[in-house]
């Protein structure tokens, strides 16, 4: 009786091990397949992004916009119909839906044939203006924005997200000088247009995106560190550098955009050829340095995450300085704002809403 007894219990207990493992695969081979939907989702995210801030540089032209958005998801690997495309806010915003089915290997035995994955992105194109509507601009909410020593004369009007203290002789502002919190001003011969304290907060732009996307279109991405040495340099379409940029004397030519994602330093004085040319100087994520004297620049200095140095003596930027952090060492130092200037930016910035 007990022997029958234990061959039936391992009778048992193999067909309880044959379904536990039955199970133990089939949710092996789920996980397998869901993994393998949860990296397709992310692939096709990223590629319905970068579409999305692509197409958006041709709104509020639509048919324009959908033409790119078609050739950038191509580009990403996936086809035009596997993503449907609508306007919003007057033309101002491209959504941009996915449908995609992923077949499943393993998860059928589980009968799980398939899932349709819906990712999705909105881009919305903004004027560029905000840091831009100053000839001096500091972004930072708690570096305070200084003007050391004299002779410093600034046409326009200029603007820290923080304190503004002026110290020194002979210093000018001729338009609103604004600071969100307090502005001192120590010294003599201090003339300002406006002050303006417990101003606003003004946002930094970002157009890194469209600069990038340009360029790349441009067949101007450069890798790795970049020197500028003593010729004319054309700038006719935007440049992105991924590394850094130093420029030794160089003359510019043409209204444009250089973007680099590390530091831009300047050696050397008459970077542009003449009053025509403007060149935004772009800082991604870090410093600008503009050392030597009777340094002159037409153009942007921007580093909105990052500090922007000017050392010497008799430096002029014919155009806009605006940074996360501004330091002016020296005197003699003028800082011009215009229109011509503004050229050298894309006609908007764009930015992903969702």
């Amino acid at each position: 009786m007990k022997v029958k007894l234990l061959k039936n219990n391992r009778g048992s207990v193999i067909v309880l091990l044959a379904l536990s493992m039955t199970v133990i695969l089939g949710c092996c081979a789920f996980v397998i397949d869901t993994g393998r939907g949860f990296l397709e989702k992310t692939r096709f995210q990223n590629a319905i992004d970068a579409t999305c801030l692509a197409a958006a540089q041709d709104l509020p032209n639509t048919s324009e916009a959908i033409n790119t958005a078609h050739r950038y998801i191509k580009l990403n690997g996936y086809e035009p119909t596997d993503i449907s495309i609508t306007f919003s806010d007057s033309n101002k915003t491209i959504n941009i839906v996915g449908n995609k089915k992923i077949e499943y290997f393993f998860a059928k035995v589980l009968d799980q044939d398939s899932v349709t994955i819906h990712p999705n992105a909105s881009a919305v194109v903004e004027s560029i203006g905000g840091a831009f509507n100053y000839s001096l601009f500091s972004g930072s909410s708690n570096s305070i924005l200084v003007l050391n020593g004299s002779h410093q004369y600034i046409e326009g009007s200029s603007h820290s997200n923080y304190k503004f203290i002026i110290n020194g002789a002979n210093q000018t502002i001729t338009e609103a000088c604004e600071a969100v919190s307090t502005i001192t001003v120590n010294g003599s011969k201090i003339n300002i247009g406006n002050k303006v304290p417990n101003a606003p907060f003004v946002e930094m732009p970002d157009f890194s995106e469209t600069i990038k996307i340009q360029a790349d279109n441009a067949g101007q991405v450069y890798t790795g560190n970049k020197s500028y040495n003593g010729s004319y340099i054309k700038v006719d379409s935007p440049i992105y550098v991924k590394g850094n940029v130093t420029v030794n004397g160089s003359h510019f030519i043409g209204k444009g955009c250089i973007l680099a994602t590390g530091d831009i330093t300047f050696n050397g004085s008459n970077l542009n050829s003449s009053s025509e040319d403007a060149v935004c100087f772009y800082s991604q994520n870090g410093d600008i340095i503009i050392n030597g004297a009777h340094t002159k620049l037409n153009g942007i200095v921007y580093a909105p995450n990052g500090r922007i140095i000017m050392n010497g003596t008799k430096q002029t930027v014919n155009g806009r300085v605006i940074g996360n952090e501004v330091v002016l060492n020296g005197s003699n130092m003028s800082i011009i704002s215009g229109t011509s200037e503004l050229e050298s930016l894309p006609t908007g910035s764009v930015k992903l809403t969702e």
